[in-house]
């Protein structure tokens, strides 16, 4: 009789494992995990090419970086199209698993639709690997 008991109470111990190993296993990421990580890291970069750093602005490509679309062909397209503080303006965030294209325009007239690209890389972080700046 005990031993009965003790093989019913191991059957549901088990049927309770499994159920909660199923669930974890199912569980989906959070779908905007990715663009909150993405929005940050934007806010990191706009910060950077506003204060003109090189140096942290490397940090944020991935290496190596391309001939012509490193830190100083980004600052030097960025530049002439400011007046002094730089913005991502009218932005928008595609994300392609491990890949995320950010349009935006250096102004908010809604006439302007000269939309430059940043290109990112998920590589450990975000990180850019290439842009066209219109």
């Amino acid at each position: 009789m005990m031993i009965r008991k003790v093989w019913q109470l191991r059957s549901v111990f088990l049927l309770i494992g499994l159920a909660v190993a199923f669930a974890a296993c199912v569980k989906k990421e959070d779908p905007n995990k990715e663009r909150d990580e993405i929005k940050a890291r934007l806010t990191e970069i706009t910060e950077v090419i506003a204060q003109k750093n090189l140096g942290d602005l490397n940090g944020f490509f991935i290496q190596p970086v391309a001939a012509g679309k490193g830190p100083n062909a980004l600052l030097a397209e960025v530049q002439p199209k400011i007046d002094s503080l730089f913005v991502m303006r009218k932005r928008r965030v595609s994300i392609d698993r491990k890949r995320a294209t950010v349009r935006f325009t250096f102004t908010n007239d809604p006439s302007d639709s000269a939309f430059s690209y940043l290109y990112l890389r998920k590589n450990g972080s975000w990180k850019i690997s290439g842009f066209e700046i219109n």
